[in-house]
């Protein structure tokens, strides 16, 4: 009787080794099949996401000028919603000609260079009338490294793309079709805006790089470059974010696929401003119904 109970001890205690290891190997190799109830390390409630790429400012001899906020060359709200298992992005031009608080009405991207990730919160909280959680600015220097990390981005370039912009030590020359682009590449393709598109062109391919990149990054192979991801993060991006708090977003991200993340650009026209020149025009009316139906 002692013996049968020592060999249920014996099989109990392999079955809890083996759910171990199982346990682990999907949360590596296919987060997505553990069930929700048994998940951790993930957020647990919706948060919104301001996510800023900025400029760098350069003198005339072509020398980064530090210490100085950049414009925000791409403004982006996420809703992360860990219940429904959805990620909503709101692309908001940098062009937008909107009401800074403090200084009047002016394009968008004009409130970091202001005010800092401070001002343009508040900004974005008064035009959309959400509440900004947490924030991430990400200069361009952040990007290329973290592309360049992962051995380069496979992306499909839609056009030629060439553009000469010394002042911004900005050189594009990217020619159609798919390839796998440096960090240094895939920055130039999302900013690129010198087509009939224009900005809002550009605005879909950050979409697609931003997308791109967090999916490199979810997939098992890239986990153990984590630790060198941090260590950029930790140089070349302001968050207010907690470590703890990236790493649950970012293991709550892995379990995504691509019909879970749906992207939008706040709707609007093409105007022109006094002495603010070409501008983009909300539409207020369909930027409420985006944001009453998926923020």
């Amino acid at each position: 009787m002692k013996k049968r109970k020592l060999d249920y001890l014996r099989v109990l205690a392999l079955l809890t080794i083996l759910v171990g290891i199982l346990y682990f190997y999907a949360n590596i190799f296919s987060p997505g099949s553990i069930p929700r109830i048994v998940r951790i390390g993930t957020i647990r409630q919706p948060i919104n996401l301001l996510i800023l790429g900025t400029d760098l400012n350069f003198n005339e001899q072509g020398k980064i000028i530090t210490g100085m906020e950049g414009r925000t060359d791409s403004i982006l709200l996420a809703r992360i919603d860990p219940i429904h298992y959805q990620v909503n992005i709101l692309s908001i031009p940098r062009d937008s000609f909107v009401p800074i608080p403090g200084y009047g009405w002016q394009k968008i991207n004009a409130a970091n260079v202001y005010g800092g990730s401070n001002l343009v919160k508040e900004t974005i909280t008064n035009l959309t009338g959400k509440k900004i959680d947490y924030f991430i600015e990400i200069n361009p220097f952040a990007a290329v490294k973290l592309v360049d990390l992962l051995g380069g981005l496979i992306l499909f370039v839609e056009k030629d793309m060439y553009y000469v912009d010394r002042a911004q030590n900005l050189y594009i020359n990217l020619k159609q079709g798919r390839h796998k682009l440096s960090g240094k590449d895939t920055v130039a393709y999302a900013r690129f805006r010198h087509d009939a598109t224009g900005d809002i062109g550009r605005i879909e391919r950050q979409q697609k790089f931003i997308q791109t990149l967090f999916f490199s990054f979810a997939k098992p192979l890239n986990l153990i470059k984590a630790p060198i991801a941090i260590g950029i993060a930790a140089k070349y991006i302001k968050t207010d974010l907690s470590l703890l708090k990236i790493i649950r977003l970012l293991n709550f991200m892995r379990m995504l696929s691509d019909k879970d993340v749906l992207a939008f650009t706040a709707p609007g026209e093409v105007s022109s401003a006094e002495k603010a020149g070409s501008i983009w025009q909300m539409n207020k009316p369909e930027l409420e119904k985006i944001l009453s139906t998926y923020f």
